[in-house]
């Protein structure tokens, strides 16, 4: 997760890499800064989760984390949670530990990173292929699937073990990673580890992927144990170089409008099978609005859409009411217009990708706009 910003902090660890990983790091990056929004998805014999991690803040001392927890266990019971983290500049650097433990008050582990590995490790990996490395967990047996459970470490409660061992390249080249980027489907590059570590008696295989780029060596992926975390989507604020900002830039609204008349939209998170919208959600919402403001003859139906997770009949009764609540949150909070608009649900009966996968599901969790071109 990190941007032109933490070019002082890239600057503290180091060597000057070679002509192959000059080419591997002019790769695409989802930048670490201020307003990136992330949604990752946990499956665990405790239950299923979705979760959205916003990052609050990104500046020279660090990164603030603020995680949004949608939780639904075995048993059918949902809890929400707001959890906080806050990791240093310096351990971003060069930290070769890792604890993603998250709190109700804002938690700071000195020492350790939380959503990626440092830019040391990473590059240590990269270049010689594996580095010493160890991790705290909380083990399965110890632990429940509460709003307080976080991807890797669950519960913080004891007991928490720390493994020591080391992180291993398995492949010389990054590998192809699918990851929703700003509503679109994109591959990036991705360096696979594996990792071997122990405590006492306790031994712990780590099988993960990082984002291919040593400003912001995201975790991508995860598998410990029986627990499987993925991040499927990215949403970026805008930058300098998308003119017209934003989450829409990437592919100009009105064009899409008039060729395609559909537009899926990006940005927008919903509690996990529920159809209230997280606040999170509004920027891009309010981009949207803006859009649509100078074209006020232009109507359109919003069409809500499911993974395959589920009965027919809920996922129908789902995506109708996202849908709905979608076009009511426009025009309530965003001041556009909606009343001629329709919205519909048609659940899981238009995928966009296999629901086989955690990322072709995420995929198909989506809303849809789409115009009137008749």
């Amino acid at each position: 997760m990190t941007a032109p910003r933490w070019a002082l902090v890239v600057a503290l660890v180091g060597a000057r890499p070679s002509a192959a990983a000059v080419a591997q790091e002019n790769a695409p990056r989802i930048p670490l800064v201020t307003g990136l929004v992330l949604g990752s998805v946990l499956h665990s014999p405790l239950g299923e989760r979705e979760d959205v991690l916003e990052i609050a803040s990104a500046d020279t001392s660090g990164v603030h984390y603020a995680w949004h927890e949608r939780t639904i266990t075995a048993k059918g019971d949902t809890t929400n949670g707001f959890r906080k983290r806050f990791v240093r500049a310096n351990d971003l650097a060069g930290a070769p530990r890792f604890d993603d433990v998250f709190g109700t008050e804002e938690q700071v582990r000195p020492g350790f990173t939380a959503l990626s590995v440092s830019t040391a490790v990473y590059r240590e990996l990269r270049d010689a292929g594996s580095t010493p490395f160890s991790m705290i967990v909380t083990p399965l047996e110890a632990r429940t699937m509460t709003a307080s459970a976080t991807s890797l470490s669950g519960l913080l409660a004891p007991p928490r073990v720390r493994y020591k061992g080391s992180l291993t390249r398995v492949s010389p080249r990054p590998e192809p990673f699918p990851l929703l980027v700003n509503g679109s489907r994109a591959e990036l590059p991705a360096m696979h580890l594996k990792g071997s570590f122990a405590d006492g008696l306790r031994r712990e295989e780590w099988d993960l992927w990082v984002l291919a780029d040593s400003a912001h060596p995201l975790l991508l992926k995860s598998v410990l144990g029986e627990d499987v975390f993925q991040m499927v989507r990215a949403d970026l604020p805008g930058t300098p170089a998308a003119r017209d900002g934003g989450l829409l830039a990437s592919r100009p609204l009105k064009a899409a409008l008039d060729e395609s008349c559909r537009l899926e939209l990006p940005g927008v998170y919903f509690a996990f099978r529920t159809a209230t919208i997280d606040p999170i959600s509004d920027r891009a919402l309010a981009e949207l609005a803006r859009a649509l403001a100078g074209h006020p003859a232009w109507k359109f139906t919003i069409e809500g859409h499911t993974d395959s997770v589920g009965t027919a009949s809920a996922n129908q009764a789902l995506s109708q009411r996202r849908a709905e609540a979608v076009r009511a949150r426009l025009a309530e909070r965003h001041g556009l217009d909606t009343h001629a608009w329709g919205a519909v649900g048609y659940g899981a009966t238009r995928p966009k990708e296999s629901n086989a996968t955690i990322e072709g599901r995420a995929r198909n969790r989506r809303v849809e706009l789409v115009r009137d071109c008749r």
